[in-house]
């Protein structure tokens, strides 16, 4: 049984799940309030809900079904997707996922990532959320489709003894995050993106890493579709500055425990400088040994001049970039100088006088 710190930190992992509109699937045992939850989510938030039973749904109830409309065919939308489309910030909540039939789980597919059932658009900035109980304890339940567990992340739901104490004496309770700073969330969602690149490319075999067991290949696990979830929700949790807990269940629960526990470990460990420390003092700047620290490095630079751009902080990674061409990087540098002149202010061009490995290498590939 989960503890009330546990409990806390997944329900906010979940809210986070919700915010960032990434999908998001809670295993627990029969009567643990899970709809309760979503519906007090909905409520908090006031934002329209569709509770959806998909054990007792047909695939046409989120595929759609075909029609004929002047001679051309189309598939048309089940009332309760028209009602989300009508909606700002809606909350489609499919509870049972994993009782309904393989034929059903393939028609979700569409409706999780891309948020379109028949040929009706939900919008963006719908939540997908589902619940689900275990297999062995689910009425003829089966295990999530390796495709459609892939597009959740999966958080283990379990109510503590004290949680359900203080709900039956009236007192649900209930937890919030605060609403990140747009900038704010621009700029963490940039340094994590480029945190996970670097790791990837110390451990490029842990990119997509598909489980042997059928009962594995229903839960997390590694592919760019999940790191990318990785990306916002760590992202978020930067951003909203929620504790480390958020985060290791957040990561574990679109990766799996044994992928997540190597990047958590790598991203409290790889002691990289400040963008802005390098760009104030390019000429100061020593150049990491290690590939991956290089290549956060890189993409934390050209995420900061994005941010904020002038002529001088432009010159300044161009200087970096210099480094690292004649550091041994060449490639590397390259890959970074296309963003790097992509980006350049209206007029600036790299200077010859400064940039001696640098500009021969842009001008092979022809990129000046």
């Amino acid at each position: 049984m989960s503890t009330l710190e546990d409990y806390a930190a997944t329900y906010k992992t979940l809210i986070t799940c919700v915010a960032a509109r990434v999908p998001v699937v809670l295993w627990g045992p029969p009567g643990q309030g899970k709809t309760s939850v979503i519906k007090q989510i909905a409520e908090d938030q006031g934002r329209h809900l569709e509770v959806i039973l998909a054990s007792i749904r047909e695939p046409q109830d989120f595929a759609g079904l075909p029609m004929l409309n002047n001679g051309v065919a189309a598939l048309m939308p089940p009332d309760w997707a028209k009602r989300l489309s009508q909606v700002e910030n809606g909350i489609l909540f499919t509870d049972e996922v994993n009782t309904a039939p393989p034929s059903v789980q393939a028609a979700l597919l569409r409706v999780c990532l891309d948020k379109v059932a028949g040929d009706c658009e939900l919008g963006e900035d719908t939540s997908v959320i589902a619940a689900a109980n275990p297999p062995e304890q689910a009425a003829d339940g089966w295990d999530l489709a390796p495709p459609l567990a892939n597009r959740f992340c999966h958080l283990n739901w379990d109510l503590p003894a004290e949680v359900v104490r203080d709900g039956l004496a009236g007192n649900w309770v209930s937890f919030t995050i605060p609403t990140p700073n747009a900038q704010a969330l621009s700029q963490a969602l940039s340094a994590e993106r480029a945190l996970l690149a670097g790791f990837l490319s110390s451990r490029p075999d842990l990119t997509t890493v598909l489980p042997k067991s059928s009962a594995e290949q229903g839960r997390a696990f590694p592919t760019p579709r999940s790191w990318e979830m990785v990306a916002i929700l760590s992202g978020w949790i930067t951003a909203c500055r929620l504790e480390s807990s958020v985060r290791r269940i957040a990561v574990m629960g679109c990766i799996g425990a044994g992928p997540a526990a190597e990047y958590l470990t790598y991203r409290e460990n790889v002691d990289l400088p400040n963008p802005e420390e390098i760009i104030e003092n390019p000429k100061k700047f020593v150049l990491p040994n290690r590939m991956d620290k290089v290549y956060i490095i890189g993409a934390s630079l050209m995420s900061a001049i994005r941010n904020n751009m002038t002529l001088e902080r432009w010159q300044a990674v161009g200087l970096v970039l210099e480094r690292i061409a004649d550091g041994g990087n060449p490639d590397l540098a390259v890959t970074f100088a296309r963003d790097w002149l992509r980006e350049r202010p209206q007029g600036a061009m790299p200077d010859k006088s400064l940039l001696k490995s640098l500009v021969p290498l842009l001008t092979e590939a022809k990129m000046i």
